[in-house]
C-alpha cells in the first residue's frame, strides 16, 4: 500500500485500486482502523435497512414504507456490488468471501458481481417506483 496521504480519509489499494477508509477506532481512540469503502457502505446500508424496517413497523407499518426501507438499501448494495464488480474486472483482483483471487477467475466473479447488482438496482427502482406510484 501506498503511504497514506495525511489529512486524507480515503485512499485507494496499489494492488486492487479500491478505495480504502480510515477511521478511528470505538474504544481506542488513539488507533486508527483501515476498512475497504464498499464494506463500510454495506455495513451502512444493513444499519439503514435495519432502522427504517424498525421505525415502519413501529410506526405506520403500512406496507409502502416497507417497500422504501427495503429499496434504498438494497439500491446501496446494488451500486457498491457494481463498483467492485468493476474493479475487479479492471484490475483482475477479486476478494469475496475473505479470499483473494487473481486473473481470468475474478474477472469471471467481477462480472457475475456487475450481474448482481444490476438486478438489486433494479428491484430497487421498481420498489421506489411502486412506492411513489401507489398512493
Amino acid at each position: 500500500m501506498l503511504p497514506w496521504t495525511a489529512g486524507k480519509r480515503v485512499h485507494h489499494c496499489e494492488r486492487c485500486q479500491r478505495p480504502l477508509a480510515i477511521y478511528r477506532g470505538l474504544f481506542k481512540r488513539d488507533r486508527f482502523r483501515i476498512i475497504p469503502l464498499y464494506a463500510a457502505v454495506h455495513a451502512t446500508a444493513a444499519l439503514l435497512f435495519v432502522l427504517a424496517l424498525a421505525t415502519a413497523l413501529v410506526g405506520t407499518g403500512s406496507m409502502r414504507h416497507i417497500m422504501l426501507a427495503v429499496a434504498f438499501p438494497l439500491a446501496l448494495f446494488g451500486a457498491s456490488d457494481v463498483a467492485d464488480g468493476y474493479l475487479s474486472i479492471r484490475t483482475g483482483v477479486s476478494r469475496i468471501f475473505g479470499r483473494v483471487r487473481r486473473g481470468g477467475i475474478a474477472r469471471a466473479i467481477g462480472a457475475g458481481t456487475i450481474l448482481f447488482g444490476l438486478a438489486g438496482c433494479l428491484i430497487a427502482l421498481i420498489g421506489i417506483t411502486a412506492f411513489t406510484g401507489a398512493q
